[in-house]
């Protein structure tokens, strides 16, 4: 979404007036679809290497300080709701509520058309950073290129937040196994484990049977040869 209000626009410039246009088509498409609800606020999240790939007409450091005046004015908030610690991406959302009616047909509300800018970009680059934070976390450090186009498939058609949740969720369980047992991340992605269930009961019922056969052993060593025999 790459267009401005001419209000805003007077308010924080040009370029921030983008990127909050930008905000509130998300946030308001996440409302109508019932997605990232905190705090009573419909949110949006992306790092600053994303708004790069969003916006390659902008700079980085223009970027954060269009980010920047965006909250100082009072327009936006920020937030942190991410699911996995070390994902440091942030969430923004409008400080008042504008629905997608408003916007619609390409007119702002004093009924001036918005200029509308297609640069040729290529969506993709904005998942590669989120694949560090994954790989970082992974417990099983092999097959990294096969890791990453594993990653880059599977996040066309699901959200960092579904791939972060399942792997948080496993994370306990993964690294409480050998090496050679945990998957390859590239496995691991591919079979769309995220969506697996953790299973405790199995690790309980391998617990259970070592303290089974621990039981066993003890009997017989408490046996006298003759009750061994036939």
């Amino acid at each position: 979404m790459h267009s401005f209000d001419p209000e805003i626009a007077k308010k924080v410039g040009l370029n921030a007036a983008v990127i909050y246009q930008n905000i509130v088509w998300w946030a308001e498409k996440n409302a109508a679809n019932g997605k990232h609800l905190h705090d009573g606020r419909h949110w949006t999240y992306n790092s600053v290497k994303a708004f790069d790939v969003l916006f390659p007409y902008l700079t980085t450091a223009q970027i954060r300080r269009a980010l920047e005046k965006l909250e100082a004015s009072g327009l936006i908030l920020s937030g942190t709701f991410n699911k996995m610690g070390y994902d440091r991406t942030k969430w923004y959302c409008p400080s008042e509520q504008i629905h997608l009616s408003e916007l619609a047909n390409g007119f702002v509300r004093n009924d001036e058309p918005i200029p509308v800018i297609k640069p040729d970009i290529k969506p993709v680059g904005k998942h590669i950073d989120h694949f560090e934070d994954f790989w970082a976390a992974y417990p099983r450090k092999i097959g990294k290129g096969n890791a990453r186009k594993a990653f880059e498939k599977a996040m066309k058609s699901v959200t960092i937040d579904e791939i972060s949740s399942g792997l948080n969720s496993q994370l306990d369980i993964l690294k409480s196994k050998e090496q050679k047992f945990i998957p390859h991340a590239a496995t691991w992605l591919n079979g769309e484990r995220w969506n697996d269930e953790p299973d405790h009961n199995k690790e309980n019922n391998s617990r259970s049977h070592a303290t089974l056969d621990a039981i066993a052993i003890a009997a017989r060593a408490s046996r006298s040869p003759s009750e061994d025999c036939f």
